[in-house]
């Protein structure tokens, strides 16, 4: 029972240490694995602990064995390269593809639509740039990468009003300038949105 205690203080102090190494506080940590930080704090307490999935997504973070949370030695760790490296790698991929995919369409459909089709096959490539910056979107709300969030949300928010815009334009002859009207305050209020959430995180975080 006694050795079962120390295991479980070992863990709890080394939580804080591998948290502290990476430069996390308790609310970046949580946010990062979809926690609250109270739970984090909890962990770090000895009052709770993560389950067993839970331990290994950290290990994996940290760049460690799951064995590493119960020794008393710690080890060296460096998050930002493996994490930024592999998210990059998943980003770039999820482009790739996408890309590939548009390219794919724009000659397919340049091979099958005649000239009567009162279409532009190279709006093609402007609803790839609304998917792949809705994509990259998704990716940055699993990473918690607020600053690239907004990027992205900009990206895909314009990309859209391009393609209401040229769409009705090329196919029904339709001029609506004002649909860029109406993506300027959204663009507005992501921004003011980003600071909101950025300002409270300071808050959260003292």
């Amino acid at each position: 029972m006694e050795k079962e205690i120390n295991q479980q203080e070992l863990l709890a102090k080394n939580l804080v240490y591998y948290r502290k190494a990476s430069g996390l506080t308790q609310l970046e940590l949580a946010e990062k694995f979809n926690y609250s930080d109270k739970s984090v704090s909890k962990w770090e307490r000895g009052e709770g602990f993560p389950d067993v999935f839970v331990l290994k997504s950290l290990a994996d973070f940290y760049g460690i064995n799951v064995d590493d949370f119960y020794a008393s030695e710690h080890k060296q760790i460096n998050t930002t390269n493996h994490s930024s490296r592999k998210q990059i790698y998943i980003k770039l991929l999820s482009v790739s593809i996408g890309w590939l995919v548009t390219l794919l369409t724009f000659f397919l459909l340049n091979t099958l639509l005649n000239d009567s089709v009162p279409f532009q096959t190279w709006l093609v490539f402007i609803y790839g740039i609304v998917i792949m910056g809705t994509v990259l979107l998704v990716w940055d709300f699993i990473y918690h990468h607020r600053f690239l969030r907004v990027i992205d949300t900009s990206i895909v928010i314009w990309s859209s009003a391009m393609t209401i815009y040229f769409t009705f334009l090329i196919i029904m002859n339709m001029n609506l300038p004002l649909i860029f009207v109406v993506a300027a305050p959204l663009e507005v209020l992501e921004i003011i949105w980003f600071l909101f959430r950025n300002n409270k995180k300071k808050i959260g975080s003292n």
